[in-house]
């Protein structure tokens, strides 16, 4: 089977994964109109990243996407603003700061974010052409889980080609769900069209996808290894779907939990939630019928 390698840009080889005698492949139905967007000021953030992907929530006010926060490589940010919001207290962590009432009030009828990568700059086409493999790739999981489909629009940015992808609301309905949804996008990128989602992510735990592009400061580097250490989360949450965090959002980011598992920011990913972190103080995430299923 070809292996799918990233070059020193972070773009994926013209070399493809040989689809499965089963696959389907289906037309993928991607937008051609281009959203009104208004993008803010980003500042600089402490992060073990400095090139790559990055993600930074849109919020639609009025008829317009708004950038609703700096843009950041690491997905620990986002969930950090979804605490702040959701709990109406400012937070800030590395550099990074959200404060409700200040900075743009978070879209919660969507998961919705703006998605770029600055090394593409003048190679927009390369980077446009992963776009219905990441839509289907995603589409897939949501699938899986009951969820309404994601949308990808390529939207103008002055600083990098950059899409606006509004998801269903429930990709961040908690932390570690937050954090598979911007794994999960950077993973549809090596989609393969007419795979399922689940023999992408085989093939990315197995290393017949290779995410490492030779710059251990590359976002979406570790993707390979963050598949493989998140597997039980990742099997988990596609299993069950919504079912296995709280209905109620506000009770799956409880105004302690930015201490309680040690620290939202450090601990509140897949990887984590796969290693248990939570479990003392979300007890609800770990019931027998999900996690033990």
């Amino acid at each position: 089977m070809n292996k799918c390698l990233r070059n020193k840009l972070g773009q994926f080889s013209s070399k493809q994964l040989r689809l499965p005698n089963d696959a389907r492949l289906e037309p993928v139905v991607i937008p051609t109109e281009t959203p009104q967007v208004s993008f803010g000021k980003n500042y600089r953030t402490c992060q073990i990243y400095s090139s790559g992907f990055e993600f930074a929530f849109a919020s639609e006010i009025g008829k317009v996407w708004q950038q609703a926060c700096t843009f950041v490589y690491c997905k620990d940010f986002l969930h950090d603003a979804v605490w702040a919001h959701l709990n109406k207290k400012p937070w800030e962590i590395y550099g990074f700061k959200y404060t409700p009432g200040v900075d743009p009030d978070l879209d919660m009828k969507h998961c919705a974010m703006f998605f770029r990568n600055t090394q593409y700059k003048g190679k927009q086409e390369e980077f446009h052409a992963m776009r219905p493999n990441c839509q289907e790739f995603l589409n897939k999981c949501e699938d899986a889980m009951g969820m309404k489909h994601s949308t990808i629009y390529e939207v103008p940015n002055d600083d990098a080609p950059c899409w606006l992808i509004v998801s269903d609301k429930g990709w961040q309905v908690a932390a570690p769900m937050l954090g598979l949804y911007t794994l999960m996008v950077r993973v549809g990128l090596a989609h393969t069209l007419g795979n399922t989602h689940e023999q992408t992510l085989q093939l990315g735990r197995e290393g017949q996808i290779k995410f490492d592009t030779g710059s251990t400061s590359y976002a979406g580097n570790r993707d390979g290894g963050y598949i493989k250490t998140a597997w039980k989360g990742v099997s988990t949450i596609l299993k069950h779907g919504l079912n296995v965090w709280h209905p109620t959002i506000e009770e799956n980011y409880p105004a302690d939990l930015i201490t309680t598992i040690g620290s939202l920011h450090d601990n509140g990913g897949p990887v984590s939630y796969s290693r248990g972190y939570a479990k003392k103080a979300m007890p609800f995430w770990y019931r027998d019928e999900v996690w033990n299923d």
